[in-house]
């Protein structure tokens, strides 16, 4: 944890939130279900507070998350229509990121506001740059974070704010299959069943809800894999060229990563994205390799067995050596090392 940020418990984190009046709530560039499914029950709890609260990212929902985005706005960052909105805030809710890089183009508004700036997340190592931060690097997901902060509140936990938490968990943990879902989380989630959501449902809306155009997408990445390190290492790659063959973008490519890793004997696996001006990098791991460290080498950061990182200033094919080559030497150390 780094020692110069001001840690406090979702208690506090719910004084905060209630104490407020005009509320912001915003998260990280391409936001994911547990971004969306955060800022969605807690906009929820908070409107029926009677709290004046907007969401504004800086990227606008993608497609499999038309089961929240239908039902509140989420605003895509305009600086002629938000900058004074944002600077106008009692309170600025940044949630689901450690460093306020990941905001991306609102980077320097949320930095000038004068508002109080809040951050709630699970990310290991979170860089200063709010007056509080409610980290909790042991849940599973910032989702799990929200619902505590809600329950420490008393707050009843209807049906839509349900659907939000839901929606945060099952996505941070693939469908409750990584390493941090625990008894406790399932117990959390039998509760928003109990609430009215609806599993079959929500897992339909989001994963199979795709249009044919990303798995034509997802057949080309699949079909242009590459392994390394005796088959321990996968590497998936995702250009701008095959973004515009297939009609797709950077939405459609969330958690394709993870089919790196379902080759058997994969332990580690990335998928580099090329996106406009800056390539993005997800790193995978089994629980033996840490890929934290790795996305560190690239001025990232993350998870111990998710990670990422963006790079600048170089092509995906002089890029892609040197992570496979970072991940092959975290696989030789983690899977290598003799027995002592």
């Amino acid at each position: 944890m780094n020692g110069s940020v001001r840690i406090i418990d979702t208690a506090e984190a719910g004084h905060l939130l209630w104490a407020a009046k005009d509320i912001v709530l915003t998260t990280h560039a391409n936001p994911d279900g547990d971004a969306l499914g955060s800022q969605f029950a807690l906009y929820q709890a908070l409107r029926s507070a009677d709290k004046q609260v907007r969401i504004i990212n800086c990227d606008a929902p993608p497609e499999n998350m038309m089961l929240l985005s239908e039902r509140i706005q989420f605003e895509t960052y305009d600086a002629d229509a938000h900058d004074t909105i944002l600077n106008g805030a009692d309170l600025i809710v940044v949630l689901d990121l450690n460093d306020i890089r990941r905001i991306d183009r609102m980077e320097a508004a949320v930095r000038a506001s004068g508002a109080a700036k809040l951050v709630i997340d699970h990310h290991l190592e979170p860089m200063p740059f709010a007056d509080q931060y409610c980290s909790v690097p042991e849940a599973s997901s910032t989702a799990e974070i929200i619902f505590d902060i809600l329950d420490a509140k008393g707050c009843m936990v209807t049906e839509a704010i349900a659907t939000g938490i839901y929606v945060g968990i099952v996505t941070d943990t693939g469908s409750f299959r990584f390493d941090r879902t625990t008894a406790r989380l399932h117990r959390i989630v039998a509760r928003l069943l109990e609430a009215g959501v609806d599993p079959v449902t929500t897992h339909r809306l989001i994963y199979d809800n795709y249009p044919v155009n990303r798995m034509r997408l997802l057949g080309r990445i699949l079909s242009g894999i590459q392994q390394y390190c005796d088959g321990r290492v996968s590497l998936l790659i995702v250009t701008a060229e095959m973004f515009a063959d297939t009609g797709t973008g950077v939405e459609d490519v969330e958690n394709v990563v993870n089919n790196g890793l379902a080759i058997r004997g994969v332990e580690a696996a990335a998928l580099i994205t090329e996106m406009e001006g800056a390539i993005k990098i997800s790193f995978r791991s089994r629980a033996r390799v840490g890929v934290d460290n790795v996305a560190r080498q690239f001025d990232g950061g993350g998870h111990r067995y998710a990670a990422g990182a963006t790079a600048l200033n170089i092509a995906v094919e002089d890029l892609a050596p040197r992570v496979a080559a970072a991940l092959c030497e975290a696989v030789r150390a983690a899977c290598d090392a003799p027995d002592t």
